[in-house]
C-alpha cells in the first residue's frame, strides 16, 4: 500500500507518495458519502460549540437530555440533539469503514498513480 524508507542511521523514515484514483468518472456513491461524512463533522463542530454556549442549565419539558461539556456544568437538551452530540462521533467512524468498505469492494474501479 505505502513503502517506508529509512533514509540513514539516524532512523528518519520516509514515506512515499502513494495516490489513487478511480478509473473514468467518480462514482456518485463515493461523492454521496464524502458529502455526507463532511457535514457529520461539520454538524458535530456546530453542536459542540451550540450547546456550550445557548443550551439552558436547567431540564424543562423540551430540554430534558443531559450532557455535561469538558467536565464542566451539565447543559440539557433535546432529546435528538443530545444523541447525535453523544453517538455523532461513531457515526463518523461508521462512515468511514463503509467508504473503506466500498472502496475495497469497487478495488477494480482504482487505478495508482505514479
Amino acid at each position: 500500500m505505502f513503502m517506508l524508507r529509512v533514509s540513514d542511521a539516524g532512523g528518519r523514515c520516509r514515506i512515499r507518495d502513494v495516490k489513487w484514483q478511480f478509473k473514468g468518472k467518480t462514482p456518485g456513491w463515493a461523492k454521496i458519502l464524502a458529502g455526507v461524512l463532511v457535514l457529520n463533522i461539520l454538524l458535530q463542530i456546530a453542536t459542540a460549540y451550540w450547546i456550550a454556549r445557548s443550551a439552558p442549565i436547567q431540564a424543562d419539558l423540551v430540554h430534558s437530555y443531559r450532557i455535561r461539556v469538558h467536565g464542566g456544568p451539565t447543559y440539557f437538551v433535546q432529546p435528538w440533539l443530545g444523541a447525535y452530540s453523544d453517538y455523532g462521533l461513531y457515526l463518523g467512524f461508521v462512515l468511514l469503514a463503509l467508504f473503506a468498505v466500498l472502496l475495497w469492494v469497487n478495488r477494480d474501479q482504482l487505478e495508482r498513480i505514479p
